[in-house]
């Protein structure tokens, strides 16, 4: 049987989207007929291995309290990557990487030159200085911009996550495909019934940044009249109030306006917040269409809406125009400004007959399941599963 090694730098198994993505690979090769191991960095394991959804995975995770140690592990994650191959493997037909530190990439070409094995990267994001409070010198920006121009050259196959990155990386990659945000949409619950209800329900669920326009979103609602504002419930999920004003720069004179409509959650376990997005009438997402990290990432936030049957409201970026169509399966913003929000928001409010909704939801699960289903791209990967 071959073997392949998934090594991020993400929280696997049960963490953040990217070890939602990790996973999703982990099934397609082990469908595949690898034997697979996701070496991570999600909650300990004491270096022992353990098996999620019977995927085998190890996390290099410590659990101390003291903070030295805690990066001394991280910047050795590498190292310890390469010391447990090397003792642990005879046979390695695949690596799949993901963003890692570039001391870890140097061991990486190490463990491709020991065994010969095939190397692909899976990329996701490219950030952009304005996401940051220094700019270009973010250590977060620079290790992204040396990875994807000074690290992946003809030695590495890469799955890009967006088309963007896909020219980017057909410059000097060996072989690319592009496989866009994936889970397993089939055992994600959804809702396509829509109940009559006074309230047309709007939700966001992410972290606190300026990347998703938070301050975008609350003020594009707080431009709607008294009226609009009575049939409206807006949900701010994973953000609490005060890091909407300082993190998010919201003003509290569009807070104050929205009154009892908005709905402050803050943090809560990533299952709760999906539930929230489920119930919705239609998820929220705005990001500048401009800049380099809305093109080349591709937002899950938008496909795990879809999957759990919500319309997401939201504008135009990455590759969101090849599979969202306004009205049919999402509301489309015409741009990223509070006032595009507003007119979107106005739009959503004029389909008021419950089978018109249903419809949206319908569809949306539909593209969930025919565009994001991890199964759907199972012959894509093999073609760069190989030398």
């Amino acid at each position: 049987m071959k073997k392949a090694i998934i090594i991020t730098e993400n929280s696997y198994p049960e963490g953040d989207a990217g070890a939602v993505r990790q996973h999703a690979f982990a099934k397609m090769l082990s469908d595949m007929d690898y034997e697979v191991l996701v070496i991570g960095y999600g909650k300990s394991t004491e270096e022992k291995i353990c098996v999620y959804d019977n995927i085998n995975y190890i996390s290099y995770r410590v659990n101390s309290l003291n903070k030295i140690y805690r990066v001394w592990n991280r910047i050795r994650f590498g190292d310890k990557v390469f010391d447990y191959i090397s003792q642990n493997y005879k046979q390695l037909d695949l690596l799949l990487v993901v963003d890692l530190m570039p001391s870890a990439f140097k061991k990486i070409v190490q463990l491709k030159k020991k065994y010969n094995c095939t190397l692909i990267h899976d990329s996701v994001e490219w950030y952009s200085k304005e996401e940051f409070r220094y700019g270009k010198l973010d250590l977060a920006y620079r290790r992204k911009e040396f990875t994807n121009t000074k690290v992946i050259d003809g030695m590495w196959n890469v799955v890009a996550i967006s088309t963007f990155l896909e020219k980017h990386f057909q410059k000097f990659a060996n072989r690319v495909v592009r496989i866009p945000v994936i889970m397993d949409i089939k055992n994600i619950e959804y809702r396509t019934k829509v109940e009559p209800s006074d309230k047309i329900v709007f939700s966001y669920a992410g972290g606190p940044g300026k990347k998703d326009f938070l301050r975008e979103i609350i003020s594009g609602f707080a431009l709607l009249n008294q009226t609009e504002l009575h049939k409206v419930e807006l949900n701010i999920i994973g953000v609490n109030k005060d890091q909407l004003i300082n993190m998010c720069e919201v003003d509290k004179k569009a807070i104050a306006k929205l009154g009892d409509c908005l709905k402050i959650h803050g943090r809560v376990e990533r299952s709760v917040a999906i539930n929230y997005i489920r119930q919705s009438d239609y998820s929220l997402l705005i990001r500048d269409e401009n800049l380099r990290y809305a093109k080349a990432g591709f937002p899950t936030k938008i496909v795990e809406s879809l999957a759990c049957g919500t319309p997401p409201l939201c504008n135009y970026s990455s590759d969101l125009e090849l599979y969202l169509k306004d009205r049919q399966n999402s509301i489309i913003a015409n741009g990223h400004t509070a006032k595009d929000v507003c007119e979107a928001v106005k739009n959503a409010l004029c389909i008021v007959k419950e089978k018109d909704r249903a419809f949206m939801r319908k569809n949306a699960r539909e593209l969930a399941l025919n565009c994001f289903d991890y199964s759907v791209y199972k012959d894509l990967l093999f073609t760069v599963c190989d030398e």
